[in-house]
């Protein structure tokens, strides 16, 4: 890993638990190219398997988190030239996918996310910001569904998240109208945890995965599954997901960890097993 590099990865933390992020394109607002995406994807991929993880922190270098894909002719460097005239719906097909990988790998990791937006977040940007567990913003950050001024819509799965972030009356203005939204209003509709001023956003992010960080791996992980995966069931079936899981979780040292610190008025310390 160099500096040069499109993407950055590097371990932090008090134990090295955090998986710190960063997209690397600062002059160009570190908008999204194939390169990028699949070295984002082996990334998360190695991420899921590596229980010394305990969470992940995405942001980006400079003054901006993502300006979406690299419309400038650079988003896909490897294509090649078209040789006639003919669409080609499943080359194309084939090719998005290199784009919907990387957001999966995104979706399946089990720890949790948090995105750090430190900037813009624009189009395939907002989408990522969308696809993460926990934010925190900057003032300096503003939003827009630019798909829609494009001819588009929010393709890399904005449709899905935004609108359980955030609402249906307002995703759907922003998806139809693509205007910008402020740090301070996507605040008050809940797509952020905290907003924090540029002066104080490294060290409020940083704070914050400290404190993820220092939780239980294996609760962690448990809840955030049964969060997503129990999202549109009734609350009978749910609740029988969870009479499968607690026994397993009961088990671990983490709970006797976490039960013997609570009585003995002491902070855990856990280690995910």
């Amino acid at each position: 890993m160099s500096d040069d590099d499109p993407i950055l990865d590097e371990r932090r933390g008090n134990n090295d638990g955090i998986l710190w992020v960063t997209l690397n394109r600062p002059e160009k607002m570190n908008a999204l190219t194939f390169p990028l995406l699949r070295r984002m994807r082996e990334i998360f991929d190695e991420a899921h398997l590596d229980r010394t993880v305990r969470c992940v922190v995405i942001t980006g270098a400079g003054r901006g988190f993502c300006a979406g894909m690299d419309m400038g002719g650079g988003a896909n460097p490897d294509a090649s030239p078209k040789t006639d005239n003919h669409p080609d719906p499943e080359g194309h097909r084939l090719s998005f996918r290199v784009e919907v990988e990387a957001y999966l790998s995104l979706r399946k990791l089990e720890v949790p996310v948090i995105v750090g937006i430190n900037g813009p977040a624009v189009g395939a940007g907002f989408d990522l910001v969308c696809h993460c567990d926990l934010a925190v913003g900057s003032t300096a950050a503003r939003y827009q569904v630019a798909y829609v001024k494009r001819g588009l819509y929010p393709d890399l799965g904005g449709f899905w998240s935004l609108p359980r972030l955030i609402g249906w009356r307002k995703s759907m203005d922003l998806m139809m109208t693509g205007r910008f939204m402020s740090a301070e209003e996507a605040h008050e509709s809940g797509l952020t945890n905290f907003l924090v001023k540029p002066e104080a956003f490294g060290e409020k992010l940083m704070n914050y995965a400290l404190e993820i960080e220092a939780g239980p791996p294996i609760g962690q992980k448990v809840g955030k599954m049964l969060a997503y995966r129990t999202a549109s069931m009734p609350f009978d079936q749910a609740m029988a997901w969870s009479e499968t899981a607690i026994p397993l979780v009961d088990m671990s040292q983490d709970f006797v960890e976490g039960r013997a610190a609570f009585l003995e008025k002491r902070d855990a310390e856990f280690k995910g097993k």
